[in-house]
């Protein structure tokens, strides 16, 4: 009689040979539950029961709950901020950089839907569980090349004076991180679709930028755009 595929001879350890695949699935799984409940509210049985797999698998791959949430920020968390930060270059124009900024959160987020609750909840939160883990991995030269590109502009009359470079860098991250988070609130309380990904870039960046100009030169902007839709047929 054919045994079954995830009973083993010795506790935690699967008959079958292991698979990168199952550990991707328990990580997505713990990814996923972390942003619906919080980390606290999750037990690693209902990390197995979303990644259809058994108990026993989770203690195969990771020693214990925290290897767990290691493994969450190493293989999920860092790849994401790296994503994000690495392209931000030092010669950039700010306004380039603050849109590429959040042009590649975006699509990130796109592609990783669960991050914007973490981020809130278990990142920002003074009691998160992840708080520590993450906070040693921003990339806080990246962002100092970023303020200190729109401190260039401000210099240079471009860009609003009235603004605190680094402040507004993390006012960006925080207003696409909390629009993302909260888009099912928004939708639900206006009984609207709630925005995509493309509508959300237009709207963020529009939002951003045109704060980020110095007023002079964003009512030159305001007027250029209303030529150019005058001459559209």
């Amino acid at each position: 009689m054919r045994k079954p595929l995830h009973t083993s001879d010795r506790p935690g350890r699967p008959l079958f040979s292991p698979t990168r695949d199952a550990r991707a699935q328990l990580l997505n799984a713990a990814a996923a539950l972390f942003a619906q409940q919080g980390i606290a509210g999750t037990s690693l049985s209902s990390i197995a029961k979303r990644a259809r797999l058994t108990p026993a698998m989770v203690h195969y791959y990771f020693e214990d709950r925290e290897a767990l949430l290691n493994a969450v920020v190493d293989e999920r968390l860092v790849p994401f901020i790296t994503y994000v930060w690495d392209p931000v270059d030092p010669g950039d124009d700010p306004v380039e950089m603050i849109r590429g900024v959040v042009q590649r959160l975006l699509s990130g987020i796109e592609k990783a839907p669960w991050v914007p609750n973490t981020w809130m909840r278990e990142i920002l939160n003074e009691g998160g569980l992840l708080r520590t883990k993450v906070l040693r991995h921003i990339p806080v030269e990246k962002v100092r090349l970023v303020g200190a590109a729109i401190h260039a502009g401000q210099k240079k009359r471009s860009l609003n004076s009235e603004l605190d470079p680094l402040l507004y860098v993390f006012s960006a991250i925080g207003l696409v991180m909390l629009h993302m988070a909260t888009l099912k609130v928004w939708s639900d309380i206006f009984h609207r679709r709630a925005a995509g990904v493309d509508e959300m870039q237009r709207h963020v960046t529009a939002l951003l930028l045109d704060g980020l100009r110095h007023p002079s030169h964003a009512a030159a902007d305001r007027q250029r755009t209303k030529r150019a839709s005058r001459r559209k047929p």
